[in-house]
């Protein structure tokens, strides 16, 4: 019966901050231009270098690539830094602390994480590029590497253009 009664207080509080989300108060970072702007150009760019080394890569060819890879994971860690720098509100912060948020982000370490979801996603991507890079580097690349980073990467900058086109309303 206890049970009952904490799930019935969870699912309360739960309603009562969707409801509130409705209100004037502000749950999730401002929107960002800029930052949005930057996601699109380095998106084009990055899938400019997917589409070059699509067809596989030797090590001895990396060097023509270089610039390429330097360009990109620099655009990418600069609009990381944007994102993890926003402003996110205090009530968030403090809603975040909660054990319900801490449960619905599944983030024991980082709860404001969900609240501002863009930075993870951008350092994925990050991840993923310069893991690709030193592949590139050492031992060359196979179009069936050159798949398996495109699909992790398109899956890391549609969740990040998801978020914050969703700021944008």
């Amino acid at each position: 019966m206890e049970t009952l009664s904490i799930v019935r207080q969870q699912l309360a509080v739960f309603f009562a901050l969707i409801l509130l989300s409705g209100c004037a108060i502000q749950l999730v970072p401002d929107y960002d231009q800029a930052l949005l702007d930057g996601l699109n150009d380095a998106n084009t760019e990055a899938l400019t270098l997917f589409a070059q080394v699509e067809s596989g890569s030797p090590a001895d060819e990396f060097s023509s690539y270089a610039r390429d890879y330097a360009r990109v994971i620099g655009k990418f860690g600069a609009l990381r830094q944007r994102a993890q720098s926003r402003y996110v509100p205090p009530l968030a912060s403090r809603l975040a602390e909660k054990k319900i948020i801490r449960d619905f982000c599944a983030s024991e370490s980082n709860p404001t994480g969900c609240l501002n979801a863009s930075p993870e996603s951008i350092g994925e991507i990050l991840s993923g590029l310069r893991t690709m890079r030193d592949l590139h580097r050492q031992r060359g690349l196979e179009n069936g590497a050159v798949v398996a980073f495109r699909n992790r990467y398109d899956i890391q900058i549609d969740q990040a253009l998801t978020v914050e086109n969703a700021l944008k309303r």
